[in-house]
């Protein structure tokens, strides 16, 4: 979803390279022996000699061998260059021998960067924690989201970019600057992008700055673009569904739209007519709907109160797919399961080994329980899981314990233009989780604190307001790696708490704080985004103006 663009279009590459300030100043890493990486059809694990040269031994969905080495260059901490054990030894990845390799941490991104002499990026590999089959799924899931939606958010790589013509690819490369208001030269990208409610146009394109992310996948597509069809990239996941036919038919131009839904605000349609999507209007519907790979829309001005239904043991107890349980992640196997978890004072729910799963509200429709000291929603194990358009709460205030949103383990889960009010302890709390991005969101009222985070990776919010909430660390973190806050807002807590606890570094990008010096907390703070960060010490400076977030 990273996506980097230079120009071939637009005069040339150093004229972009300029005026999107691609200078890339990254958190150089070291390749650890036994990380693996994946570059979209291949699952390399690192091999790490006591000289600092890396083997990289992969497999892909047959298992075939695949190996290329990495030698460390002695000029610069976290690059690398292709090399292998033999001159004449096949590469696997694109690229040749002495071409140089960048280990990126940033934003809390952690990828491997395969260069051009010309600085271009070429091939693209990923830390992931996850074995071959989760690799896998995750390129599928990818395949079937909107377009728009990946390219500005994912890291691409080639084979993802495989599946597009050469056209579309320009097409792409240049909504990714198009989202940040590029000002195009070429008529045809005028007229096209013209066209779309987003797109505004800046004055003055030096003043576009592009994330690592991308950055990177501009370049990616760029390099793609030159690349001979029949030396493109192959997938074979014989293992999986064939690849989303529907999406095909749109590249191919079979529904007279770039896909993603560029025809109209670029999110892709909501897909409210699908067969795998449910509109409820009460709790048990609501209950009944949940499923893998199901869209849960709670129409418009429904108030889902699901204490309601949480307090019902019949409903849990001998049902297929549900539990009553005092421990909801104790024994619960890989099937999905929606559990009745006691709480200190009632029921929560526990959404258990769901994938795919969409929880979206249509206008003015919210979530509530009554228990003071449970999740309104509880993730336990949940991958590409999302929670849209709602506003969710406590009806009374609690302590100790619960929150609005609890996340548990799985990974690729997503929170997007909700409002979560406290009445809970935290707006979020996360633990061991990976990649969990919270967008357009408010959380407010919270009676502990806004967020907690142990033991996660790879947690972004972006476009987010923070308000109103007290009453210890506001911001608490333990273990957890590449935490960013990007284009956020902190204002009007308690002022006598500290506003952030890390053991670990974290990221500003952007963000607006207001809070009093003296409580700021641990900053273990970082940034090389280039956006500036504004501090004030009044939580209620008159500069705070409201704007578009939360349900729409």
């Amino acid at each position: 979803m990273i996506t980097n663009m230079n120009k071939r279009l637009l005069i040339s590459l150093l004229f972009i390279s300029c005026n999107l300030l691609f200078s890339v100043s990254a958190m150089a890493q070291t390749i650890q022996n036994g990380s693996k990486w994946w570059d979209g059809s291949v699952l390399y694990t690192a091999q790490v000699a006591a000289s600092g040269e890396v083997t990289m031994n992969g497999i892909d969905a047959h298992e075939g061998g695949f190996r290329f080495m990495l030698s460390k260059d002695p000029s610069k901490q976290g690059r690398y260059t292709l090399t292998t054990d033999h001159p004449d030894a096949y590469m696997p990845v694109r690229g040749q021998l002495g071409w140089r390799v960048d280990y990126i941490r940033q934003d809390g991104m952690y990828f491997l960067a395969v260069r051009k002499p010309n600085n271009d990026v070429v091939w693209t590999l990923v830390l992931t924690p996850d074995n071959l089959e989760n690799c896998i799924g995750q390129e599928q899931w990818a395949e079937r989201q909107p377009v728009s939606e990946i390219i500005t958010s994912m890291l691409l790589n080639t084979t993802y970019l495989a599946q597009f013509s050469k056209s579309d690819l320009r097409l792409m490369r240049n909504e990714i600057l198009a989202r940040r208001g590029w000002k195009f030269q070429s008529k045809d990208l005028q007229e096209h992008f013209g066209k779309q409610k987003w797109y505004k146009p800046v004055a003055d394109n030096n003043t576009i700055k592009l994330s690592i992310i991308e950055q990177t996948n501009v370049q990616l597509i760029k390099s793609e673009e030159a690349v001979p069809d029949e030396e493109r990239g192959y997938r074979d996941f014989s293992s999986g569904p064939e690849y989303n036919s529907e999406l095909r038919a749109l590249v191919n131009g079979q529904k007279g739209q770039f896909p993603g839904g560029l025809d109209d605000d670029g999110r892709g349609p909501d897909e409210i007519d699908d067969a795998g999507t449910y509109t409820v209007h009460t709790e048990k519907e609501f209950l009944a709907a949940l499923g893998n790979g199901r869209t849960v829309i709670i129409a418009k001005d429904t108030h889902l109160n699901l204490s309601r239904v949480l307090e019902n043991q019949s409903l849990f107890t001998n049902v297929k797919g549900r539990r009553w349980s005092s421990d909801a992640s104790a024994s619960i196997g890989s099937q999905p399961l929606v559990i009745s978890e006691s709480e200190t004072d009632g029921q929560q729910l526990a959404l258990v080994n769901f994938k795919e799963l969409v929880i979206k509200g249509e206008k003015n429709s919210s979530i509530e329980v009554d228990p003071r000291y449970s999740f309104c929603l509880y993730f336990i194990n949940c991958e590409h899981c999302e929670v849209h358009n709602l506003t969710i709460g406590h009806t009374e205030g609690g302590f100790c314990s619960g929150g609005v949103i609890g996340v548990r383990g799985g990974r690729m889960n997503v929170i997007k233009d909700c409002d979560l009010y406290g009445c809970g302890t935290y707006g979020i709390d996360a633990r061991q989780t990976n990649d969990l991005g919270v967008i357009n969101t408010s959380i407010h009222d919270c009676t502990y604190g806004i967020l907690q985070f142990n033991g996660c990776m790879a947690v972004k919010f972006t476009k987010c307001d923070f308000f109103n909430n007290r009453e210890y660390g506001l911001v608490e973190s333990w273990g957890s790696e590449g935490v960013v806050f990007d284009d956020c807002r902190f204002f009007a807590n308690w002022g006598d708490s500290k506003l952030f606890y890390f053991d670990t570094t974290f990221y500003l990008m952007g963000c607006k704080i207001y809070h009093p010096t003296q409580n700021l907390g641990t900053m273990n703070m970082a940034d090389q985004s280039g956006k500036k960060n504004f501090f004030s010490p009044n939580p209620l400076d008159k500069d705070i103006k409201a704007r578009n977030i939360g349900p729409q």
